[in-house]
Order: C-alpha cells, then sequence, then structure tokens
C-alpha cells in the first residue's frame, strides 16, 4: 500500500525569489549592459548568503543545500568573483 500524498505542498519561497531576481538581472544586462546586470546578479547572491547565515537550519528552503557555512562561503565567494570581473577592464 502507497501512502497518501500529502495535501501541503513543498513550497520554497527563496528560490523562487532568487530565480525571479536571476531573471530580473538577465533582463537589466539586456536593457541596460552587462555592468548593471551583474550588479543585480551580485546583490542577489550577497542577499543569499546574508539570509542563509541568518536563518540557520533548513531555512531559506531552496538556497539551503549544505552546511551553513559552505553555502555562505560559496555564495559570497561567487559574489566576489563577479563583482571583481564587474570591474576588470576588457572582460
Amino acid at each position: 500500500m502507497t501512502p497518501e500524498p500529502s495535501e501541503e505542498r513543498h513550497r520554497a519561497p527563496a528560490l523562487w525569489l532568487v530565480a525571479t531576481a536571476l531573471a530580473v538581472a538577465t533582463l537589466v544586462g539586456g536593457l541596460s549592459g552587462a555592468r548593471a546586470g551583474v550588479a543585480v546578479l551580485v546583490a542577489t547572491l550577497v542577499v543569499a548568503a546574508a539570509s542563509r547565515l541568518v536563518l540557520r537550519g533548513r531555512r531559506p528552503e531552496g538556497v539551503a543545500v549544505r552546511s551553513v557555512w559552505l553555502d555562505a562561503t560559496i555564495l559570497l565567494g561567487l559574489a566576489v568573483g563577479c563583482g571583481v570581473l564587474m570591474f576588470t577592464t576588457g572582460v
């Protein structure tokens, strides 16, 4: 016998916010230029890292994948890397 499926759906609002921000970054990059789009991307990564540090456990759902510090380090590392490339001339 299989158990009845739960009526409560799994929601991950943080994941949807990050996905929306990435879509906005793409739109801004296409309309205003790559530097503006990357700035939105960097801001998204920093906010995701900060929310991962502040909200412990499995929250924020969709952003929490590994340990808190590893997730935050990866997100901030990506933000720094994108920020450095954003201000590098000739890239």
